[in-house]
């Protein structure tokens, strides 16, 4: 059977690719340590959903490892190998306020974890398809230089303006105001998309919105 690993499988995406993959003959192996309730509260824990889904899909195993541990991770890897077809990174620290507290620990997580990863996949299933979870707040505070119109339920671009749609993969992020959390979140966003360039690996960044390969 193919194997899809998903990062971050008890968060809202990550349970949800499980779930799907799944259904699609996948064996699915779902990382997540529960970090979530360390940085947001017991309320917050991811750990129901995870041991939802090992009751409910058949093929899911769960690993309660951190993708910061770089030996686990490559154990990981190493166990399944080439049988490795897909690999969905949503597995991150997601907040400003939290990540102006612990810097250290952000970058890890988002920065140190992604490359964990994305090392593994290199080494031992390099055609797998890597998916990230990145976030449009990469780009930073230009988003907010736009024209936009306060409609009934969000604010959006004019029909008739370029980016009306999303934000371009051409959007500059130089010279504009990330927050840590946006910095740490860039720096894995380019990560992927240097082993996709460099490795000739087959990753893709997904931005809310925009896809960059």
């Amino acid at each position: 059977m193919p194997v899809a690993i998903v990062t971050g499988a008890g968060g809202l995406i990550g349970s949800e690719s499980a779930r799907h993959f799944a259904r699609q003959g996948f064996d699915v192996v779902g990382i997540d340590n529960d970090m979530r309730a360390y940085f947001f509260g017991s309320d917050a824990s991811t750990a129901q959903t995870l041991s939802d889904l090992e009751t409910q899909l058949d093929g899911f195993a769960a690993v309660r490892t951190d993708i910061r541990d770089r030996g686990a991770i490559d154990a990981l890897f190493s166990e399944h190998a080439r049988a490795i077809e897909l690999v969905i990174h949503c597995a991150a620290q997601p907040s400003h306020d939290w990540a102006a507290r612990e810097p250290h620990t952000d970058f890890e997580v988002n920065a140190l974890g992604t490359l964990n990863l994305l090392e593994s996949t290199r080494l031992y299933c390099p055609d797998a398809t890597f998916i990230f979870a990145s976030t449009n707040k990469v780009y930073g505070d230009r988003p907010n230089a736009l024209p936009l119109r306060e409609l009934a339920t969000r604010w959006d671009l004019p029909e008739d303006h370029e980016w009306f749609g999303g934000v371009p993969v051409t959007c500059s992020i130089d010279h504009s105001t990330h927050s840590v959390f946006g910095a740490s979140k860039v720096a894995a966003d380019v990560m992927v998309q240097e082993y996709g360039r460099y490795f000739g690996m087959p990753t893709v960044c997904f931005r809310g919105g925009c896809l960059t390969g």
